[in-house]
């Protein structure tokens, strides 16, 4: 079978779930990815990945700015593979896959991962809200079949007018075979290491956590270190220059981030990586987070934005005992190998390609 991905950007790291699934199945179907416009720095995709932006020696920082305007070059780039099946991620910025689609009379499957669906329940009227508006209803009337990445989310995407006869959940899952324990027996640095993993913007929340990690550092020794990109790094930086404890290591190979969520007493914020490297997780209780893991048994679910809680959970998390917080990450580890693994996700996400071709 012939599958073509579909998406907007494409920048690896870190938005690994939009080509995972793919390298898992690639030795049974053929793959192709298609992007408006791509930035893939890790050679473990080896995926072709096509994308349409101009000028493409370019800084992607600066590209960016061309990809809005690369949706018929893309479209015929999906058209010219002639496959089987178009997956297309995010209902914003359908038009290629869904014009594709209509053209080669072949069917179309959607995830949507929330973003897109919530863009229908936004009030704002500007003309960039009017455009994803316009391409999220297009795949909601187009989509032969849309997957939901959590129950939540599939109740959200129902309640906006989806129809619930052609939606699906189906949980993204973790690579299991690459995200792991230490192979040594858990010992921690001198200092017990606190990680979050995570687009640096407000709805992620790692502002609270810096502010949590601030009001404990000084009768609870620890390092927090955070890995990812976006609009709040400035900030965060200087946080970090006040407070050295703090370190943001900003956008890092995939190698980087187990190695980082191996060594860490516990990771906040929904994460099933750092489930699969036996690391225990402190998250907010929202949206579909709670999906991710259990509650109680691989980590810790506190009322949303609520940083005092929050700061109450880590504090928890560091005077845990050695024992304790291993169990707690063999728990976590046992949760995602049996419920939210990869291969269990890909071979989901088969059937799906099989059901509709």
């Amino acid at each position: 079978m012939k599958v073509a991905l579909t998406t907007n950007i494409l920048a690896i790291p870190p938005t690994y779930f939009i080509v995972s699934h793919a390298q898992q199945l690639a030795d049974r179907h053929q793959f192709e990815v298609f992007a408006l416009m791509s930035d893939v720095r890790d050679p473990s995709v080896t995926l072709p990945v096509h994308d349409f932006a101009a000028f493409s020696k370019l800084d992607p920082s600066r590209r960016v700015y061309f990809a809005p305007f690369a949706g018929a070059a893309m479209a015929r780039g999906i058209t010219a593979f002639a496959p089987d099946l178009i997956h297309q991620h995010f209902a914003t910025w359908s038009g290629p896959a869904i014009n594709a689609a209509k053209s080669l009379a072949r069917p179309l499957l959607t995830t949507v991962h929330g973003y897109d669906v919530r863009a229908l329940a936004r009030l704002t009227q500007g003309p960039m809200d009017a455009w994803h508006r316009r391409n999220v209803r297009a795949i909601q009337s187009r989509s032969d079949r849309v997957l939901s990445v959590s129950r939540y989310l599939a109740d959200e995407a129902i309640a906006v007018g989806f129809d619930p006869q052609r939606l699906e959940v189906h949980y993204q899952g973790i690579d299991t075979d690459f995200f792991t324990p230490s192979t040594d027996e858990f010992q921690e640095t001198d200092v017990p290491l606190i990680s979050f993993v995570g687009a640096l913007s407000a709805h992620k929340g790692p502002m609270d956590l810096v502010q949590a990690s601030i009001a404990l550092a000084e009768k609870h020794d620890h390092r927090l270190q955070l890995i990812g990109s976006g609009p709040l790094e400035a900030a965060i930086r200087d946080r970090a220059r006040e407070f050295p404890h703090i370190e943001l290591l900003g956008r890092v190979s995939k190698d980087t981030v187990r190695d980082t969520l191996r060594r860490s007493r516990a990771m906040v914020l929904p994460s099933q990586e750092s489930q699969g490297c036996g690391a225990p997780v402190i998250a907010y209780d929202s949206g579909g987070i709670a999906e991710m893991m259990d509650e109680g048994t691989t980590g810790t679910l506190v009322p949303e934005r609520d940083v005092d809680q929050l700061t109450v959970a880590v504090r928890e998390m560091l005077q845990m005992s050695d024992p304790e917080r291993a169990r707690l990450g063999a728990a976590a580890r046992k949760f995602v190998v049996h419920e939210r693994s990869l291969s269990l996700s890909a071979v989901e996400l088969e059937r799906h390609y099989s059901d509709l071709t």
